[in-house]
């Protein structure tokens, strides 16, 4: 891992005197199918065509951050095991990303297609990423999908069963919302019982394909504030403390970070690249396309540069994808520099 990042350090250091993003992140969605209609998530309104990568388009788009500079990868949808080159694209992905490389999946799909997925990610150290938003009848309402939870966990359980000595990491991430917030102790423990980590998000409907729904936003009130006690510290989670402990103040106050596109260009920027190859960065519509430009030339454009501008009027966020970002690099004092420390320690024992 060390040897391929270092080799990226002469691109690195042109991007930083040029003020271009590092890009030490990147999530790839595949294809814009799914098999579920999550309440917050309109993704698969989308009417591109082709509504998948096939091994050729995402060689293509592997080649370009390769060039760029690529060091994260995660690789989604839609519902990426939907997509039928799926298997190669995470090989191949296994060879852009030097330091680590994610497959983002519902779990709802045939346990035979799971199975076989699954293993190409435990025996390539992919780490698996699955969303586990609620129990019944909520998790049927929040992920429009039948049989949601015991779906997920039958999964979740039998990719346990076959780690072995994997390095991949499991876990599965809970998007608070206003309806699945007395559940979420409940739902990492669930987690917990079958050898998975859980990650925290927050309900929001920033970009592309989130979808703005006021019955899932989080209100201020007690049953937050239990909540985020119990989340602060806890071994189970993978979040920065920082960020757990900055939900209440943001949903009560709107308290929350400088915008990481702009005030940590550099270090924090995260980039989506869609099944058509337009990349994103975060609310807003593509500031470029990989099939056409480059992304050296994306990021040195206009585009880029107007985009940023308006993200400076932006009132802030509270999201994982972004604001841990900032807050991970920009730690506020000496304890959060520790904290972070601490966490990101933690993370490698556990894969390892």
């Amino acid at each position: 891992m060390i040897l391929p990042v270092l080799e990226k350090a002469p691109a690195a250091l042109s991007h930083a005197w040029h003020k271009r993003p590092l890009n030490s992140s990147t999530e790839v969605r595949l294809t814009r199918l799914c098999t579920q209609r999550c309440r917050q998530c309109q993704v698969y309104e989308r009417t591109t065509e082709p509504a998948s990568m096939d091994i050729h388009m995402f060689r293509h788009i592997a080649r370009e951050l390769s060039r760029y500079g690529a060091y994260i990868g995660f690789i989604s949808g839609g519902e990426a095991t939907m997509v039928h080159d799926l298997p190669q694209i995470l090989l191949e992905s296994r060879k852009t990303f030097p330091v680590a490389t994610t497959l983002v999946t519902g779990l709802y799909n045939k346990s035979e297609l799971i199975r076989d997925i699954a293993q190409i990610c435990l025996d390539n150290q992919i780490n698996i990423q699955t969303s586990l938003d609620g129990f019944g009848e909520t998790g049927d309402l929040l992920r429009g999908a039948k049989d949601f939870s015991a779906t997920v966990l039958r999964h979740m359980e039998m990719i346990s069963a076959m780690r072995s000595s994997s390095r991949s990491l499991l876990y599965c991430n809970i998007v608070l919302s206003r309806l699945n917030l007395p559940q979420v102790p409940e739902l990492i423990a669930a987690a917990r019982a079958i050898g998975w980590k859980a990650t925290i998000g927050l309900y929001h409907h920033l970009t592309e394909t989130t979808r703005e729904d006021d019955n899932l936003s989080v209100r201020p009130g007690e049953d937050l504030d239990k909540l985020v006690a119990f989340l602060d510290n806890n071994p189970d989670i993978l979040n920065l403390n920082a960020w757990i402990r900055g939900i209440a103040p943001f949903i009560s106050r709107g308290e929350t970070t400088p915008c990481p596109f702009v005030a940590s260009r550099f270090l924090s920027s995260r980039t989506t690249i869609m099944e058509n190859g337009d990349l994103h960065l975060c609310w807003g519509g593509p500031v470029g396309n990989l099939f056409t430009h480059s992304m050296k030339e994306i990021f040195s454009g206009d585009a880029y540069r107007q985009r940023l501008e308006e993200y400076q009027n932006c009132r802030g966020c509270w999201t994982t994808c972004y604001t841990q970002r900032y807050l991970l690099v920009h730690p506020r004092s000496l304890g959060e520099a520790l904290n972070n420390s601490r966490k990101i320690v933690r993370m490698q024992r556990r894969r390892g």
